[in-house]
């Protein structure tokens, strides 16, 4: 048994905190505010640290296998590890084979669970490739524990084409008690966008937002949400107010959820010029008021939770280009995510502790089936603890970053506290004085229940 003491945890009601020691193995055995009484093999001071439920990155690009010259497993896992997250979700388009079948996942799961450091769950996915659906194929999927399945609406993966309209439409009838996940942007908009340019102007980091406006996430989330009626549905990486309010007012009669990403609250387009290729994400960074208004759905909790949309590659191959329109789109920035909203929200603007926790681990394990053993400090659950020291600042150096992109448009920035410990399962994963202490292969796979 493992004991924690001084942990401070969440009393549970908005800011209000407590002092409690922590027994555990791989499970919570127990929780005081006394001092407890065990056979303990080890004890571990926390002197006040913040200790919160490990956290969650429910959207993640690992590329394992297929892609690997972006992201493996365990690259992407170490730096998960150091950046405080405990489960990473895994999406199912950037890797070869995708997940699509069965078969599919097997084949990923040979290759990804003895690189895992952290414990990793799994999107599958529905690509027009597949076309006709098999019932058979996604219903053993589902089975087979994926949290949800993901699908575009425009895609520049060949081995994983978007879906039309109507496609979503007779996928939502066929099959309405799954969860889909929409990277969602209308595609007749933005080939619209594109032609308003010259090759010359889509050549510039400025008008990249241009090409991939507002209106295009505006509209494909609005057509979604008309035809979706009783399904569940999860709208990602959402970059733009109207489609953030659309999303918010429909909440009130449907189930969906949506997420967005660090770089969505705190760049916005006029930040291209200076950051280029560091910044470059699909969608990409909007406006003043879309940064302000996504700021206010993390303030107020109208946005479900938080995600990196993890995307990593090689810096000098494919982000130091003098063509914007040919430079990768993609941040790496699991490793940045829990110093940056715990520095900029919680420390900075006063975001209750009971609304970070359910933006960083609580949300993402309820919506994905795989509460209360995530995203909880229940008795009994796996003991997944990420602990930040509110009281050490770090400053960004993207040359040090654990995934294999070594850049950032975080490069220089200084976060107010950093991570302290990453625990999963009863183990210490990385600890700030001695980096990673365990082996790839600890992580395990985890299935919704």
């Amino acid at each position: 048994m493992i004991l924690i003491k001084n942990a401070l945890v969440s009393a549970g009601n908005k800011n209000e905190t407590k002092l409690v020691n922590i027994l555990f193995n791989e499970k919570i055995k127990q929780i005081s505010e006394d001092s407890i009484s065990a056979n303990v093999t080890e004890t571990i001071d926390l002197q006040g640290k913040l200790l919160i439920p490990g956290c969650i990155d429910a959207h993640v690009h690992f590329n394992d296998p297929g892609f690997t010259h972006h992201e493996d497993f365990t690259s992407g896992t170490m730096a998960a590890a150091y950046g405080g997250i405990t489960t990473v979700i895994d999406m199912p388009c950037t890797s070869i084979p995708p997940v699509t079948n069965k078969k599919n996942l097997y084949s990923k799961l040979d290759v990804i669970e003895k690189k895992a450091v952290v414990d990793f769950a799994l999107w599958g996915g529905i690509r027009s490739n597949d076309f006709p659906l098999s019932e058979e194929m996604i219903l053993e999927l589902w089975q087979e524990g994926i949290v949800g399945f993901k699908l575009y609406t425009i895609s520049g993966m060949d081995t994983f084409a978007a879906v039309s309209y109507d496609d979503i439409e007779n996928i939502f009838r066929t099959f309405p008690d799954l969860l889909y996940a929409f990277h969602a942007e209308d595609a007749e908009i933005i080939k619209n966008a594109l032609a308003d340019f010259s090759s010359e102007e889509l050549t510039k980091s400025e008008t990249y937002v241009y090409t991939r406006p507002v209106a295009a996430e505006y509209t494909a989330v609005k057509k979604i949400l008309k035809i979706a009626k009783n399904n569940h549905v999860h709208f990602v990486h959402i970059s733009s107010r109207k489609a953030a309010e659309l999303i918010w007012k429909a909440k009130k009669k449907m189930d969906i959820t949506f997420e967005t990403c660090p770089h969505y609250l705190q760049f916005t387009a006029d930040d291209f010029p200076e950051l280029k290729g560091r910044l470059k994400t699909t969608p990409p960074v909007k406006f003043k008021e879309d940064k302000q208004f996504l700021r206010s759905c993390l303030k107020n909790g109208s946005v479900d939770f938080i995600t990196t949309d993890h995307a990593g590659c090689d810096w000098k191959t494919e982000k130091e280009l003098d063509d914007f329109s040919k430079i990768y789109s993609g941040i790496p920035a699991i490793e940045l995510m829990i110093p940056y909203l715990f520095s900029e929200f919680y420390l900075k603007e006063k975001v209750p502790l009971t609304t970070m926790i359910k933006l960083t681990s609580e949300n993402q394990a309820k919506r994905y089936g795989l509460f209360p053993n995530k995203g909880s400090l229940k008795m009994g659950t796996d003991a997944d603890f990420t602990v930040i020291d509110l009281n050490k600042k770090i400053t960004i150096d993207e040359k040090k970053l654990h995934s294999l992109g070594k850049y950032s448009p975080f490069d220089g920035n200084t976060f107010n506290c950093s991570v302290n410990k990453t625990i999963v399962r009863g183990k210490v994963v990385f600890n700030s004085q001695h980096g990673l202490l365990q082996k790839p292969g600890w992580g395990k796979f985890v299935r919704r229940t």
